[in-house]
């Protein structure tokens, strides 16, 4: 199973990516379980708030790159109406919606934890676009999430060169809310989502459609080219490097 749900006692649910022996891909499977999962929590009365994390030890390595082949870029584009009615739904969900981070957030997992209007990281967490490593934009709102977090100059320099960014750092730079000791970032994050779920809802509400708007034009630009770049030869390229655990070759085509 990709992804599972908890409902604790407290009113809490807890959506896990739960593939942790690939360090929990998100892929199409996964992306349809979690609008599954927050679709059932939104409409649940006796849900008063989500908890996103991951399984083993890390949130999640991001899309599944087994998953990344050819097809048409009708195809590819239905695929990616599932991406936006998932980040959709995250970032304007109507109850409290917390991302844990332990371990590696990266590519897609990176732009899922940031979906999240609030994301606590552990001590051990690691952020990393890598997006571009394999011919690609971000998607999965990453593009606007990030900049809204931390401005658009230093989120370019993330995004392009790829490096690694630790969770001091992502806390001093406002890419994280909240710090945890290393374990303890889905127990922090419960707490968060509990102090937040006793105020007014219709504020909450509201207040996140208004720092939505930029995401949703991100989300309709992704749809648009990355289906394209999907089927380029950078990508194909890009996935045969990463599998061949080589540097990869970019022609521009």
């Amino acid at each position: 199973m990709s992804v599972s749900t908890e409902l604790r006692d407290d009113g809490l649910m807890i959506i896990t990516l739960d593939m942790p022996d690939r360090r929990n891909p998100v892929g199409h499977e996964a992306r349809k379980a979690i609008v599954a999962a927050l679709s059932q929590a939104e409409g649940d009365d006796a849900v008063k708030g989500v908890v996103l994390t991951g399984a083993g030890g890390h949130f999640s390595v991001g899309g599944d790159i087994r998953d990344q082949r050819d097809r048409s870029v009708a195809e590819q584009r239905e695929r990616f109406g599932t991406v936006k009615d998932m980040v959709t739904r995250m970032v304007r969900f109507s109850k409290p919606l917390v991302s844990a981070v332990e371990g590696w957030a990266a590519g897609g997992g990176f732009a899922l934890a940031l979906a999240c209007p609030t994301v606590v990281a552990a001590q051990d967490a690691k952020f990393i676009a890598s997006f571009t490593k394999v011919g690609l934009i971000p998607d999965m709102g990453l593009l606007a999430t990030l900049p809204a977090r931390i401005g658009a100059g230093r989120a370019r320099r993330i995004i392009m060169t790829n490096r690694p960014v630790d969770a001091a750092e992502a806390l001093s730079t406002g890419i994280i809310d909240e710090l945890a000791e290393t374990g303890t970032a889905l127990e922090t994050a419960c707490k968060i989502a509990l102090v937040e779920a006793a105020g007014a809802p219709l504020p909450r509400h509201f207040i996140n459609d208004w720092f939505a708007r930029d995401v949703d034009a991100a989300l309709d630009y992704e749809r648009a080219l990355q289906p394209i770049l999907l089927n380029s030869a950078d990508a194909a390229e890009g996935r045969a490097a990463f599998f061949e655990k080589r540097t990869p070759t970019y022609l521009g085509r």
